[in-house]
């Protein structure tokens, strides 16, 4: 069973032999766009960057959690402020303020003067001023180079210094009448990148929140709680082509490999003249609750990325991370990435969490196990049909650690979940596409099913408008779904807006025939609006009616770029 884990990892790797030597690309590498979520519901999320950051129709977005963690998507619709991403897992709803980011092209960004132009009408001759005979260039220029191969770049200390960043605040709030029980969730927060203050091609960045979290019930159970987090502040300098080692201190999550997960600690990197790329870092780790608290968790790791040629198509990388806890041997673990992102074809990503356990580690057995393990292939066609595969793997790993709830040894031996999800969107003619999505999943109990199947139609009640009408069903291990909801929304110069409507029935195993069946109703508005000087809203409203119960939320999140 491991070793068949370990080929699908690896296995990829024959792609390499099979490709072209690299040879000179039109621009080098790809540029990392941060984005954030705005807004999100069930299979798609709402992020605050659009074409006018250089995304693209078709571009993977990866969602990061504080650990290190990963979720995928596929941007499909896209403004010049914002886009819409199509979540790889449709149980994973991001929230509000999650950070992203998507690697795209740097010929996106590059500035040359268009090919093919017409010509300009000619000139009267009697007016043409006397000029002797143009010499040509001899600057060695080749049909084979990029058009902005001969332009100089601009080091660190010619460039001006700049900030950047974002304010934000962000309220959640749900009111239950069962038990009539509120939770309310309050988040002010900011971050903010100082680059080139010194002429050295520094950054400094801060990214901090203070969350105030309050939870009413009838009897005396209320909980209130604030928490000031700090989920960066850091110095980095390098890594740059002037500079190709990197050294990144204080608080901040890897860099080489993010899988790794956050940091308090020093971070050095180089890039090769090859594009490859190394890594060491050592710290504490940041305890993965609302305080943060660090010093318990201590942690060295290495790491390394191959790329195949400048173009970053395809890479590959590989890390080794040693933690040990109050002083004592952790956790080993190794991790391993291949990405092959043509700009036309199939992609395919894959990433594997190794962990090695000795012969102390009781409840596992000394070893190698698959931890986590997230496959992903798919293509995008220009005509806007799409097919992606995703397969995931989940398992307990063997830790020290206490910040967890506990488990027991016959969990951490067994205990692991399995999903393979097929997603599939067809054009049939304009404006009319279909949609498709359907996974399996077992775990060490039972398993389940899902599916859903619906059509999206543009422009049916007015211009830029979109309407999707689906339904689905679910075989879980404690409940079965059936349902279908429908959705309407409409773009906007500014954003978007729409209101959305769910009807379900709740069948729950373990119940009488009488009092199995528990129907619901969802009815969400929303929008979110992208406005001028850096501003941006988002807001929704959602109600549910069960039998005799229903709750009702609401919230918005409020940023302003600078």
């Amino acid at each position: 069973m491991k070793q068949s884990f370990l080929l699908w990892l690896f296995a990829p790797c024959l792609v390499a032999a099979a490709l072209p030597p690299a040879q000179a690309q039109e621009s080098v590498g790809t540029v990392r766009v941060e984005l954030r979520v705005v807004s999100s519901r069930v299979g798609s999320a709402v992020i605050d960057r659009g074409s006018a950051d250089g995304l693209a129709r078709g571009d993977r977005i990866t969602f990061r959690t504080r650990d290190g963690k990963a979720y995928f998507g596929t941007l499909r619709r896209i403004e010049e402020r914002g886009a819409q991403v199509d979540l790889d897992d449709p149980n994973f709803v991001p929230p509000a303020g999650m950070r992203g980011e998507a690697d795209v092209p740097a010929a996106r960004f590059a500035i040359a003067p268009p090919l093919g132009a017409p010509e300009a009408a000619p000139r009267a001759q009697a007016t043409a001023p006397a000029h002797p005979p143009w010499k040509p260039r001899e600057d060695e220029w080749t049909q084979d180079q990029a058009l902005l191969a001969r332009v100089q770049p601009l080091r660190p200390s010619q460039r001006p210094s700049s900030t950047h960043g974002r304010i934000y605040t962000i309220a959640d709030y749900v009111r239950s009448t069962e038990d009539q029980r509120s939770d309310g969730f309050y988040r002010l927060g900011g971050e903010v990148t100082i680059e080139n203050s010194r002429g050295n091609g520094e950054r400094i960045h801060f990214d901090g929140e203070l969350n105030y979290r309050q939870t009413d019930v009838p009897d005396n159970g209320d909980d209130t709680g604030t928490y000031l987090r700090v989920d960066r502040a850091s110095y980095a300098v390098g890594g740059n082509r002037f500079q190709p080692d990197r050294f990144e201190f204080g608080r901040f999550m890897h860099d080489n490999m993010p899988e790794f997960g956050m940091v308090d600690g020093v971070e050095w990197s180089q890039r090769r003249a090859n594009g490859d790329r190394y890594g060491l870092s050592a710290g504490f780790m940041p305890e993965p609750d609302p305080q943060m608290n660090s010093i318990q968790d201590f942690e060295v790791s290495a790491s390394y990325r191959w790329i195949h040629d400048d173009s970053e198509q395809l890479s590959a990388a590989g890390g080794f991370q040693k933690t040990l806890h109050n002083s004592s041997a952790d956790r080993d673990l190794f991790v391993g990435k291949f990405q092959y992102l043509p700009r036309n074809g199939w992609s395919f990503t894959s990433t594997g969490w190794f962990d090695y356990y000795t012969s102390s580690d009781t409840a596992k057995g000394q070893g190698l196990e698959v931890t986590q393990a997230y496959v992903d292939t798919g293509k995008l066609w220009e005509s806007g049909s799409s097919l992606h595969m995703v397969y995931s793997h989940m398992a307990f790993p063997e830790l020290e650690r206490d910040e967890f709830l506990p488990v027991t040894a016959a969990q951490l031996a067994d205990d692991h979940n399995d999903r393979f999800a097929l997603q599939a969107r067809v054009r049939v003619f304009d404006p009319v596409r279909v949609h498709a999505s359907s996974g399996v999943w077992a775990d060490q109990d039972d398993t389940g099913s899902d599916f859903e199947c619906g059509v999206e139609v543009d422009d049916l009640l007015s211009e830029r408008s979109l309407i999707d009408v689906a339904g689905f069903a679910t075989q879980g291990k404690f409940v079965s779904v059936l349902g279908a909801r429908a959705m309407f929304s409409r773009q906007t110069d500014f954003g978007q807006w729409g209101a959305e409507y769910e009807l379900a029935n709740n069948r729950i195993n373990g119940f009488s025939d009488n009092n199995d069946d528990l129907p619901q109703h969802r009815v969400r508005l929303f929008t979110d609006s992208f406005l001028a000087n850096g501003w941006s809203l988002s807001g929704h409203l959602e109600t549910i009616v069960w039998d005799q119960e229903n709750s009702v939320a609401l919230g918005f999140y409020l940023q302003k770029n600078f």
